[in-house]
């Protein structure tokens, strides 16, 4: 190649670049992980046991109270399931150990966007339906973790 005709490609290299303009080199900001409040999940976590409850309700069963134990053991739950993304029940001899409990169940849910789905979700799924509805279990704790854009949601129920 000449030195004339290199120029010349160097050139149209150039007034091709200009005509087809910076879109090809500008790229979008990255887009900002949410991450809500504690308040945020806080308000979830209670509107699954509220939830849970008015399915109880419906089915005349009564209420589930909120319990410090079994919370305690959903709370280092979701967490430990979103930091290794798997997806498995914890040890239900530990809860009923830990929690002096003669009877002990476990739902877990991911991906749902809201806390009514994900009541929904167990209330369609025989399992988890049934633990929701077991009149032999009167205590709930519910712990909800976002993480990769999606709720990790543990709710443990025991009976004294």
């Amino acid at each position: 190649m000449t030195s004339r005709t290199l120029t010349l490609a160097r050139r149209l290299v150039l007034v091709a670049g200009l005509l087809v303009g910076p879109g090809l080199v500008v790229t979008a900001a990255p887009a900002q992980a949410y991450t809500p409040s504690a308040a945020t999940t806080a308000a979830f976590e209670a509107r699954v046991i509220y939830q849970i409850n008015v399915q109880r309700a419906r089915y005349g069963r009564a209420k589930l109270a909120a319990n410090w134990c079994p919370d305690w053991f959903a709370e280092r739950w979701s967490p430990y399931l979103a930091r290794t993304w798997t997806f498995s029940h914890q040890s239900m001899s530990r809860i009923l150990t830990g929690c002096h409990a003669a009877r002990a169940g476990e739902n877990l849910a991911r991906g749902y966007t809201t806390a009514d789905r994900t009541v929904a979700a167990w209330m369609a799924s025989p399992g988890h339906r049934a633990n929701v509805l077991d009149r032999g279990l009167t205590r709930i704790g519910v712990a909800a973790v976002y993480a990769r854009g999606q709720w990790i949601v543990t709710a443990d129920f025991t009976r004294p």
